[in-house]
């Protein structure tokens, strides 16, 4: 019977064969003729040509060979496969559903005999451990009970954690369940008595509340009293536990005469459960349904068994399940009545299989089987035609690969040289050495344009910001004039006194302090992503945010900014052991938005920012002179990292130019961090707490008690500035600062 598998197959070989000769021989033959046209006209061949005509020549033939020659094998292969494994996946679940509902049928046999012998025998206490025994026989019956035409219902059930969660007065402990109805004779006194257990038969809890339920009328009880037959009803919501469950009824006769049914009550979610580890490939999906109404009783995927409607659970239809895929198989299947297709996933355009089987006619439902499966999946399970096709892939490249190796290693260093020489330039690294210049053509102007490009970008470096010239090579952005609008956060920086300084100090002196004191400002600015706009005299310019965009530009602001003092603090500390000048950094930062890009005229630009926010900045950074303090920020950089940073704040100012006044801050530390250069320091802390308690009631006009509170700070702190000034403030008009 596998004759004609393997003839086809050989006889795609023989004929792969010989396409592979055929074909080396014409491509080569071109090859050759082509590079003797090029060694006649002295030139050196095209890097393109070469690499064209060597893949060409020697790949092509063995990929065409290749695809022949498997094609046929691997399609027969997979359809066979496919068409195996769902056959018996189907069958597999067709059998275990009906063992399922035939076992507790059988279950409930016995206890419709034993209700049909002594109709008495279940309205005694001790019955119940019958119907314990009834649903421990199986792991999918969640209760079974008898119920009698006069009203009579005893119930035995599991108790789980959603059960818990629907009745309050179920005891936490409570595993099992067990109650009894009263008949109809019991009048309006009629009651529901139920008994709770932690193990069978220890009882942890009792109660009984009035009912009217009328257990005649559950599904499948008034037909099973009219066909005196095993009923199985469609799938319902269990209201306790809100998963789909379905009821098995079988009618209990005494002389002959209907008396009642005894049913048990089957969660699908172990059908389920089975499906899922039972699957024809490991992406299919098995569903049992009942097609007559388009319910799903189980599916492999449990979680689309129900779906939610007008805000109730509901058992999932074929035609509105939560699947596209099952939906137009549905659909398909409904237009075509064809039970096996291949049709294409509405979703991501995937391949599927479906299979639909109805259940044999002695099972007594319409219920049918129904697989869909991506072919994807059984295409790496074509080991051994895998295996033929990686001995001939070897066999065949052998040679191939000899070849490619001595040519491609010397086509492919120049051009690997090349790459790390572009990713070095990418991030300014000019340290990479010069290669030796290649033979063919296309790699020496390579090699040439990058070596020209190595040298601009150094030299660009040279008077730029190397953080901004890398910042403007990552974003893309052209060097042409024009500005956006951009939320940024900007920082000024001076040097107290440094008049004095530059007065009293030699000029080597004061430029290698001051190199030090650049170094250290723009390092931290670099560490924390900004960007170094521009060296105003004994002052510094920057922002983040530009020209790549930081989500949390603020935060690092403020980061870059403590960084700078406490680097330079160590530096001091350094020159004061020295006997040289100190040089005290007075910082301003301000978050809003401003215009930034490339500004100047068409010949000469830069990139900077513009705006009312940078002119804030800069006011910021004079206000330290007022206060005595080091870094004060805006209250537009407070409110956007509040929560992350620890700062004081100082008092309302007015800045020249502006009409608004607003609140000045003054920042101490970064929360959460234990990096020495932006931690928060205990007396900061300290300090921070103090002051908001004495700013307080200064906002609130209570001056005599901001006073007393910053006298308070200055007891503690007597070599805080700001709290001094605030202590000045505290007895004059109370007009907010103007900063010029």
């Amino acid at each position: 019977m596998h004759w004609p598998l393997i003839s086809g197959g050989l006889t795609s070989a023989l004929i792969g064969v010989a396409l592979l000769i055929f074909g080396s021989i014409l491509l080569w033959s071109a090859y050759r003729w082509i590079s003797r046209r090029l060694e006649l006209a002295a030139k050196k061949p095209k890097f393109s040509a070469i690499m064209a005509g060597l893949f060409v020549c020697l790949s092509i033939p063995v990929l065409v060979f290749i695809l022949f020659y498997n094609y046929q094998r691997t399609s027969e292969a997979i359809i066979a496969t496919l068409r195996d494994e769902v056959a018996k996946t189907r069958q597999t679940s067709i059998e275990n559903t009906e063992g399922m509902i035939r076992g507790v049928a059988g279950t409930l046999n016995l206890l419709a005999q034993v209700a049909g012998a002594d109709p008495d025998f279940f309205r005694n206490e001790t019955s119940r451990d019958i119907l314990h025994k009834a649903v421990t026989s199986a792991p999918q019956i969640d209760a079974a009970y008898v119920s009698f035409e006069d009203g009579f219902h005893r119930v035995v059930t599991r108790i789980d954690d959603d059960r818990r969660r629907s009745d309050p007065k179920i005891p936490a402990t409570a595993n099992w369940h067990s109650s009894f109805i009263d008949d109809f004779s019991a009048g309006e006194k009629r009651s529901r008595h139920r008994t709770f257990f932690d193990t069978w038969d220890h009882v942890v809890g009792a109660y009984s509340v009035p009912t009217t339920m009328d257990i005649r009328s559950l599904p499948g009880y008034p037909e099973a009293k009219a066909t005196r037959a095993l009923v199985v009803t469609e799938p319902m919501i269990n209201p306790d536990t809100g998963y789909p469950i379905l009821s098995v009824r079988v009618p209990i006769l005494h002389n002959g005469n209907f008396i009642g049914c005894a049913s048990a009550n089957i969660t699908l979610d172990v059908l389920s459960r089975f499906l899922a580890t039972h699957r024809a490939s490991p992406h299919s999906m098995t569903i049992i349904a009942d097609p007559s109404v388009g319910k799903i009783i189980a599916v492999s995927e449990r979680h689309k068994g129900v779906r939610l409607a007008g805000g109730k659970l509901e058992v999932a239809r074929l035609a509105n399940i939560a699947d596209d895929d099952v939906r137009e198989a549905y659909r398909l299947r409904t237009e075509t009545n064809q039970n096996d297709f291949l049709f294409r996933s509405p979703r991501d355009g995937r391949e599927l299989s479906a299979s639909f089987m109805r259940f044999s006619k002695s099972y007594g439902h319409p219920w049918e089987a129904i697989i869909i499966t991506p072919t994807n999946d059984f295409i790496g399970r074509l080991e051994k035609t895998n295996q033929q096709i990686v001995v001939i892939i070897i066999v065949l490249t052998t040679v191939e690969l000899l070849l490619i190796y001595v040519l491609s290693r010397r086509l492919s260093q120049p051009i690997e040289n090349i790459s790390h020489e572009l990713k070095s330039i990418e991030s300014l690294n000019f340290e990479h050495p010069a290669n030796r210049p290649s033979k063919v053509r296309e790699i020496a102007q390579l090699q040439s344009a990058t070596a020209l490009l190595r040298n601009s970008l150094q030299s660009f470096s040279s008077f730029a910001p190397v953080e901004l010239v890398r910042g403007l090579i990552r974003s893309g952005i052209p060097l042409a004039l024009g500005v956006e609008k951009r939320n940024l956060t900007i920082l000024f920086s001076d040097l107290e006194d440094f008049s004095t300084l530059a007065e009293q100090s030699t000029p080597d002196a004061l430029l290698e302090q001051m190199s030090v004191y650049f170094q250290q400002v723009s390092g931290a600015i670099s560490d924390e992503q900004g960007t170094v706009d521009k060296f105003i005299g004994d002052g510094i310019m920057a922002f983040w945010g530009a020209p790549v965009g930081l989500p949390d530009h603020v935060l690092r602001a403020c980061a870059g900014a403590l960084r700078a003092v406490r680097r330079m603090d160590r530096v001091n500390a350094a020159w004061r052991a020295e006997g040289k000048p100190q040089l005290r950094v007075r910082i301003g930062l301000n978050a809003a938005d401003v215009l930034v890009g490339n500004v100047g005229s068409s010949e000469r630009f830069s990139y900077t920012v513009m705006g009312d926010g940078v002119n804030v900045a800069s006011r910021l950074e004079g206000v330290n002179k007022t206060f005595g303090t080091t870094i004060c920020i805006s209250d537009s950089v407070f409110h956007a990292v509040a929560s992350e940073i620890v700062a004081r704040p100082l008092r309302h100012v007015q800045v020249k130019g502006r009409k608004q006044d607003f609140i000045v801050y003054e920042l101490l530390g970064i929360r959460k961090s234990d990096d020495p250069e932006i931690e928060v320091r205990p007396q900061d802390k300290k300090l921070s707490e103090m002051t908001w308690v004495a700013s307080k009631s200064f906002e609130d006009g209570d001056f005599d008690d901001a006073a007393r509170r910053y006298r308070e700070i200055v007891a503690a702190f007597p070599n805080d500035p700001a709290a001094k000034a605030m202590l000045a403030e505290c007895s004059s008009n109370m007009v907010p600062i103007r900063v010029k």
